[in-house]
């Protein structure tokens, strides 16, 4: 009885992943004396608890695995729309560029000349809409200098004239407290 007892020890202690040869040893030792229902129950506890923070630990890591996967297939899957959007942007330009392409080579020399003009004069427009809004920017970029000195001076606006459209150009100029605008058409 006590050789089937100690076989079932070494068999129980070898199926919850502890070394072989400690199985024996203590299979050995605990045959002189009997083991107890309370010794067995802690072993397979202590045993089912190893296991079990093993499962959890391993989970974890397929959890991480899983997380970076999606993070890279949704890193992905934005680069693709993107560069689906730059094609579609890209094809959509060179279809307009076609089709002004076309109605220019429809005109007649003279009206190809007004065509070029009325080009040459939006352009020139933007291009003032664009360095009007700089220059009414630059006082918010660069207002804030970050000095306690208060200086009291203000930004006026000037004007120098008719743009081609029939618009007034204007500008500002920081005006220093006590200092007179630059021109009569500052305000």
């Amino acid at each position: 009885m006590k050789l089937i007892h100690g076989l079932s020890s070494v068999a129980l202690v070898s199926c919850l992943s502890a070394n072989s040869g400690d199985a024996v040893a203590r299979a050995t030792e605990q045959s002189s004396n009997p083991i107890s229902p309370v010794q067995i129950e802690s072993v397979l506890i202590a045993g089912f608890f190893d296991d079990l923070g093993e499962a959890v630990q391993t989970i974890r890591q397929g959890a991480q695995v899983v997380n970076s996967v999606n993070s890279f297939l949704e890193q992905e899957n934005r680069r693709r729309e993107l560069e689906a959007a730059r094609e579609a942007a890209s094809e959509q330009e060179r279809l307009e560029a076609e089709r002004r392409q076309q109605y220019f080579e429809s005109l007649s020399p003279e009206e190809r000349q007004a065509y070029i003009e009325e080009q040459r004069a939006r352009e020139e427009a933007q291009g003032e809409r664009a360095a009007l809004l700089f220059r009414l920017m630059l006082p918010l970029m660069f207002g804030g200098s970050g000095s306690n000195q208060e200086d009291n001076g203000r930004y006026v606006t000037c004007s120098s004239g008719t743009d081609p459209n029939g618009g007034d150009q204007v500008y500002q100029v920081y005006v220093r407290a006590g200092e007179s605008p630059p021109s009569s058409s500052c305000l």
